[in-house]
């Protein structure tokens, strides 16, 4: 005779298993779609943003009034260097440095949460 091979299976145990494996897919694919990248205007973009940015937008901020005399300081600085005299400009350029110096004083001035808020703004304008 042929030996066979018995398994017992709960019946009870099974329901139980499609719910969570369902619950596991679920929360899988909720946490992969979290992780994609927001991508950041680029450096170009943000200095025209901020040369754009109205009083409003830096309220809404909530700067503080150190924040908010610096960053006029910083807007100011930003547009004398796009409107130097002379200045050979590539097409379509906002200024002719990289826009790095500009773009770290606004991070040292506005907090994570601040800056984060402005270039969101900043993303949305055409």
């Amino acid at each position: 005779m042929a030996s066979y091979l018995s398994i017992n299976v709960d019946p009870c145990s099974m329901r139980m298993r499609e719910p969570l494996l369902w619950i596991s897919a679920v929360l899988l694919s909720v946490s992969a779609t979290a992780q994609v990248p927001v991508s950041e205007p680029s450096p170009a973009q943000l200095q025209q943003c901020l040369l754009r940015t109205p009083a409003d937008t830096w309220a809404t901020l909530k700067l503080t009034s150190d924040q908010l005399r610096r960053m006029g300081y910083v807007q100011e600085a930003c547009r004398e260097e796009c409107e130097a005299t002379g200045a050979k400009k590539e097409d379509g350029a906002i200024s002719n440095a990289d826009g790095s110096t500009v773009l770290s004083e606004v991070k040292n001035i506005l907090t994570e949460e601040q800056y984060a808020a402005w270039v969101t703004t900043c993303g949305s304008k055409p």
